[in-house]
């Protein structure tokens, strides 16, 4: 092979891996931006998650208390109009939405990990 010859070909060569080369560094920019939006996306997730388990906190707090004061005489609780309506309002509404956002918690959960698969 002469020297033309050699030149020639190691250029059609390194434009060969070049461009491979470029072209996995594409890929691997892509990726890492990929990356990068999930752990954002992780981050609030997190986020998001730590706020309903501070709400679950508060309200569980708020229950434990009324049962430590309020409810420790049973005799005393039963014969307060108020205690009884805000005991029937609580466990209607307030431990509903406790219960059926943990549901629908958990079965978007499902259903996502249905779709996915």
């Amino acid at each position: 092979m002469n020297l033309l010859t050699r030149v020639l070909f190691g250029c059609v060569v390194l434009t060969v891996s070049a461009g491979e080369m470029y072209t996995s560094l594409l890929n691997v920019r892509q990726a890492i931006s990929v990356e990068r939006k999930l752990i954002d996306d992780l981050r609030t997730y997190i986020d998001h998650e730590f706020e309903r388990l501070q709400d679950i906190r508060r309200f569980y707090t708020k229950v434990s208390d009324l049962h430590t004061g309020l409810y420790k005489g049973l005799a005393a609780a039963m014969a307060n109009p108020l205690a009884a309506f805000t005991l029937i309002n609580r466990l209607h509404s307030e431990w509903l939405n406790v219960i059926c956002t943990e549901a629908d918690k958990v079965l978007k959960d499902h259903r996502h990990s249905t779709a996915v698969v």
